[in-house]
């Protein structure tokens, strides 16, 4: 990085970064370009969970190439300036690299969705949250090992 001075190392703030952000962008290698989709997203224990539908250019993608990108963003706000150059941001970003596998066991499907649950509660969540079986029938569960991750934070 460019401006070691602005770089997080620490991993609990990397964390904390994705702890708090509500959207992942992944970066599925394509051709002629990656292709990038925002998804809903937990993370647990160096593992990201994403939920998808069972068939679609996302799960296409991964089953063709499992390495993968992602990003996450929080705190974005746009600081403007007198000219162009003067403008400037404040936020705190993480970017990484993954190995992105379908979940196929049952329980660890549950798992990745309670995960995910758990992220976007804004209050407890119960131990064993119910999921309608025609809901389970159309979603695929994907697990993101990451493989690295760093952060950023400006202004």
């Amino acid at each position: 990085m460019r401006r070691a001075e602005r770089e997080i190392t620490d991993p609990a703030l990397l964390s904390e970064v994705l702890h708090r952000a509500t959207v992942l962008f992944l970066a599925l290698p394509d051709s002629p370009a990656p292709y990038v989709v925002p998804v809903c997203f937990g993370h647990e224990n160096g593992t990201l969970y994403v939920h998808s539908a069972v068939a679609g250019t996302k799960i296409e993608l991964l089953r063709a190439n499992p390495l993968l990108g992602f990003s996450a963003c929080t705190d974005m706000t746009v600081i403007p300036g007198r000219s162009a150059c003067d403008f400037t941001s404040r936020a705190h970003s993480v970017i990484g690299t993954g190995h992105g596998r379908i979940v196929e066991s049952g329980e660890e499907r549950m798992h990745g969705l309670d995960v995910i649950m758990r992220h976007y509660a804004t209050g407890p969540v119960s131990s064993a949250p119910v999921y309608r079986p025609d809901s389970l029938a159309r979603t695929c569960v994907c697990a993101i090992s990451i493989l690295s991750l760093r952060g950023k934070r400006t202004g």
